[in-house]
């Protein structure tokens, strides 16, 4: 199904699902924008939308127009107005988080992250280049909390990854083709999850990737039974998977829902049997939210898990001015 056709058909089902899957404060005027950037413009420079870099792309480079002007400014000329770009442009802090992954990898340990080079695919203004690699912020962090995970967990095996708000699929492009076995699987609300569905069938092929088209009708989601290696799932489909997870990822989304939100899908994660949690969120939470997730509210709401890590400087800095906190969870 095309993807103008698969968002439709999303937005659609969207009306009757139940409250507790449906976009929260934050994201209701959210959706609205992505909604009609997607319909103006359509999904093959997604990543160039106004809408994407604030909502779902991050980026180093500045979201000000004031900064914008000067990084435009200054790259017009040689020498101190390059590196005075650089600067406003936040390279360096992306070229520290690089030569991170690339120092702290545990390379000989499991999943692989060696090689990785993000795809060109939705048409990214935001990429930079290290090592003659592309990589971009949305990458970079993901990149930052896999080594920490595995740091954290030297005996780490997983074969089958749930996340829940996953972007545009930027973890699934990092596992799924460099770790033969391993399932993708990304719980979102649309819009995003049919961007995400076109930007890892662009990624990874369209033969393997399982859309909401092929499971809608579906009374029972079977991880055992699903042969293709990435699947996108829109957030009321979640109470129907069926099987055992090895990883529970979740970055910073839980920041922008309430808490009895967050508490049912801690709740549903934890039924199916997840071993490991990945998590990042603000250590001063989102606005535009009745009550913040806070680092206390993980910790009740995932109690049958206990902490086996935390950073929020090597591996939790964002970007210059902002911070995040990495946990790494196991279950008890």
């Amino acid at each position: 199904m095309d993807p103008r056709t698969l968002l439709e058909l999303m937005l659609a089902d969207l009306d009757t699902a139940p409250q507790e899957y449906r976009p929260t404060n934050f994201w209701r005027t959210g959706l609205e924008k992505v909604v009609a950037d997607l319909r103006d413009r359509g999904f093959a420079e997604f990543r160039r939308h106004p809408s994407a870099t604030y909502f779902y792309a991050p980026r180093y480079a500045p979201v000000s127009r004031p900064a914008a002007a000067l990084s435009r400014a200054f790259g017009l000329v040689g020498g101190p107005g390059t590196l005075l770009r650089e600067r406003i442009d936040q390279v360096p802090v992306a070229r520290s988080h690089h030569a991170l992954v690339t120092a702290l990898d545990p390379a000989d340990r499991s999943p692989s992250l060696s090689g990785f080079s993000e795809s060109t695919a939705g048409g990214p203004t935001e990429q930079l280049v290290f090592d003659g690699r592309r990589f971009s912020r949305s990458s970079l962090n993901y990149l930052r909390g896999l080594v920490m995970l595995k740091r954290a967990v030297p005996d780490l095996d997983v074969s089958t990854v749930l996340e829940i708000g996953g972007g545009f699929g930027t973890l699934g492009e990092i596992l799924v083709p460099r770790n033969e076995g391993v399932r993708y699987v990304d719980v979102d609300i649309p819009p995003v999850a049919a961007v995400a569905t076109h930007y890892l069938r662009e990624v990874l092929g369209a033969d393997r990737v399982l859309d909401y088209a092929a499971t809608r009708e579906a009374e029972k989601i079977e991880l055992g039974a699903i042969e293709e290696p990435a699947t996108v799932l829109c957030s009321w489909q979640l109470p129907r998977l069926q099987g055992t997870v090895d990883l529970f990822v979740n970055f910073i989304s839980f920041q922008e829902m309430e808490p009895e939100v967050v508490q049912n899908y801690a709740n549903l994660v934890t039924d199916l049997g997840a071993r490991w949690l990945l998590l990042r969120n603000s250590p001063t939470g989102k606005p535009d939210v009745r009550e913040p997730m806070l680092r206390h509210r993980y910790l009740e709401m995932f109690d049958r898990f206990e902490l086996v890590d935390s950073d929020a400087g090597l591996y939790g800095q964002d970007s210059e001015g902002t911070v995040s906190e990495v946990m790494v969870l196991a279950r008890r």
